[in-house]
């Protein structure tokens, strides 16, 4: 038994992010994950091109981060062979794992209510856009729509006249992955306590109102607040960013007003002003606050990024420099931690990946395994299933099943 996890098998029917992305880190935590996928692979396997990345099988990064450590089996659900696969594999796993939408599971006898009766102790995990009730229950929604889009994070987050900005791809359903895997955590303590499986629900919706907590509060029309917001609206004149005279943008804790601003105005040659409470109290500052952020503007475009970076470090107000995606590979912070891995991929091409996050003290750096080629696992999971080679080479052979040899591309 290796790993947190050692013993534990997942089942997943998953596609694109969240829920791959979940059973990678309980795949990484030691659980035997086996990825069951149609004939064609699933969508992920080549969303790659969309994005002008490599897209091979043998170099396929995009990939990686969601599908690492995991087996492959790839079967034709809708063929009755591949129903009694799946009903055999589903009868020796703890964990059933999907974002199928509730209409085509039922199709493919594998809704919540028809695996409840004949698997008790399996705990299902089922991921959807919007939730399981309301008009938009069925309604399909990547999570540039159903987390971006429809819980107000964008609006919040953007100035009037200002183009909203447009996150990268997955970074949504990321942040529903870790919520999916603690839902599994604690649904394997009551399957631990009491033998029984339970339902683990969770949407792109849901989750984007709970992180974004403090925006459904703050918008709601009693505190008269309006979004996107107008400049110079904001609580105080460290919540904008502020681009130095190298032309960085810097970020700011925006808590500390009345303790740093005084400070933060002598750093950026402002001085006249660090001794002017019109400017330095908090909410003498508020009745003129775009005349404010103006005068720090001005400071920020005169000063070195250098001097901006060490003189909030000497103040001790939190801050950060913005830093572009090409440059986080080069962070020595991410490597001293092991936030980052660098992969070689089945061609041999090199590429740098995010590790998953939580670590635990007495399991050593997991080892990586990369994402399976499709069906890379489906002898060895069928035989172990009690599929003769016969019959393994039979359903091969009419398509009900993807099959690939070790070491055959």
């Amino acid at each position: 038994m290796k790993g947190i996890l050692g013993g534990i098998r997942v089942v997943e029917l998953g596609t694109h992010v969240a829920i791959p992305k979940a059973a990678r880190v309980l795949a990484d935590w030691g659980a035997e994950v086996i990825k069951v996928e149609p004939p064609g692979g699933e969508a992920w396997r080549t969303v790659g091109r969309e994005w002008g990345m490599p897209c091979e099988e043998d170099n396929n990064p995009v990939f990686q981060t969601e599908n690492a450590n995991k087996k492959s089996i790839a079967v034709n659900l809708k063929d009755s062979r591949g129903k009694e696969i799946m009903d055999k594999l589903l009868a020796t796993a703890d964990v059933f794992m999907t974002n199928t939408r509730p209409k085509a599971l039922e199709r493919l006898g594998l809704s919540y209510q028809e695996l409840k009766e004949r698997f008790p102790g399996l705990i299902y995990v089922h991921f959807s856009a919007y939730g399981k009730n309301g008009p938009d229950k069925d309604a399909p929604g990547f999570d540039s729509a159903a987390f971006w889009g429809r819980s107000g994070i964008l609006q919040e987050w953007s100035e009037v006249d200002q183009v909203p900005f447009r996150p990268f791809p997955g970074f949504g359903d990321s942040t529903c992955s870790g919520y999916l895997a603690a839902g599994v955590l604690a649904a394997l303590v009551k399957k631990l306590r009491t033998g029984e499986g339970e339902l683990v629900e969770l949407s792109l919706y849901g989750t984007a109102l709970w992180f974004n907590s403090t925006g459904v509060l703050m918008g709601q029309p009693k505190y008269g607040r309006e979004y996107p917001i107008v400049h110079g609206t904001e609580p105080n004149a460290f919540v904008p960013y502020y681009q130095t005279k190298d032309g960085d943008w810097i970020v700011l804790g925006s808590s500390t007003w009345n303790k740093h601003a005084a400070a933060v105005f002598r750093l950026v040659g402002m001085d006249k002003y660090a001794d002017d409470p019109e400017y330095t109290d908090l909410e003498k500052s508020r009745t003129h606050l775009p005349e404010v952020i103006a005068v720090l503007r001005e400071g920020y475009a005169k000063t070195s990024t250098e001097v901006v970076l060490s003189g909030l470090a000497e103040i001790g107000l939190v801050h950060a420099r913005l830093w572009n995606p090409r440059e986080i590979t080069q962070d020595e912070q991410a490597w001293a931690n092991g936030f980052l891995r660098e992969v070689a991929m089945g061609n041999g091409e090199t590429v740098v990946l995010p590790n998953p996050p939580v670590k635990f003290g007495s399991v050593k750096e997991t080892a990586y395994h990369l994402g399976p080629l499709l069906g890379s696992d489906s002898d060895a999971v069928l035989r172990a299933l009690g599929y003769r080679v016969e019959e393994i080479e039979v359903m091969a052979e009419d398509g009900c099943i993807i099959r690939r040899q070790k070491g055959v591309s």
